[in-house]
């Protein structure tokens, strides 16, 4: 726990010249920036001269997206207090919180009720939380380094609602962590409307004063779209805890249960599980 909430001295962070990419489609330049608790912006297009093409935000009331090759052109947009009970659930599945933490900056909250360590491979180990959502956060850590290799979420149905590989990683001395320089994206596996996404970074910088402008978070309003509150949209279903929303295939995405096997706990300063 120790060695992964060294994220924690990181309050901002930017990476520019970044690169995402989907099948299919063409990779994009990108640029992203992120401050605690709730500022998040991502913004990516095909080249500089032809503009944005992707926003996908945050800042302290708001979370948006917006897509400009869509066939409904419209900002969507909630309130950080409306997501959890509304339809923005449906459209997008996951938090402002859990979107900077697929970055990297993971924390594992003491206040919470944890499961593991497990052993689930070779120098892998595995941690089970229990968050205030109704969600089970399931991160995969390397034992040696302490890097966080995988996070999923998955719902009490035991429907598996987003994932994170994370590898790449590298070394930053002058601030004592180490971060995934690439970062794969499912939302929603094995649903009808699945999205992946890979974002190649070839750096961060941190804690810098970029994230300190404040035109940087402000939510976008290009012309001609229109702006759409997910909390304002009848969902047919908002609640992960009832019916099931992802539909039947999205059950065989499941993750092994290692709920019942019983492990030695092992810890970061326990020298044998050092190679």
């Amino acid at each position: 726990m120790s060695i992964v909430n060294t994220t924690q001295k990181i309050q901002a962070f930017q990476a520019d010249n970044a690169k995402v990419s989907t099948a299919g489609s063409p990779t994009l330049k990108a640029n992203l920036i992120a401050q605690r608790p709730h500022r998040f912006r991502l913004r990516a297009g095909l080249f500089d001269f032809t503009g944005t093409e992707l926003d996908l935000g945050s800042n302290d009331n708001l979370l948006w997206i917006w897509v400009k090759q869509q066939p409904d052109p419209a900002v969507y947009f909630v309130r950080h207090d409306q997501f959890e009970s509304t339809a923005a659930r449906i459209f997008i599945p996951v938090n402002i919180k859990w979107m900077i933490e697929a970055t990297g900056l993971v924390y594992l909250d003491p206040t919470q009720q944890h499961e593991g360590p497990f052993k689930v491979g070779q120098d892998k180990l595995e941690v089970r939380t229990q968050l205030p959502n109704g969600l089970t956060r399931i991160l995969i850590f390397d034992n040696r380094f302490g890097w966080v290799l995988e996070q999923h979420l998955k719902a009490p149905n035991g429907q598996l609602v987003a994932s994170v590989l994370a590898s790449k990683h590298r070394y930053y001395p002058q601030d004592g962590l180490s971060m995934p320089h690439r970062i794969k994206v499912r939302l929603l596996p094995g649903h009808e409307n699945e999205t992946q996404f890979q974002l190649d970074i070839p750096r961060f910088q941190f804690n810098n004063l970029m994230s300190n402008n404040p035109e940087m978070w402000k939510m976008p309003q290009p012309r001609g779209y229109k702006l759409i509150d997910l909390a304002k949209i009848k969902p047919q279903q908002t609640n992960y805890q009832s019916q099931d929303t992802m539909g039947p295939s999205a059950r065989t995405a499941n993750l092994p249960d290692y709920s019942q096997r019983n492990y030695e706990p092992r810890f970061r300063g326990d020298a044998r599980i050092l190679r």
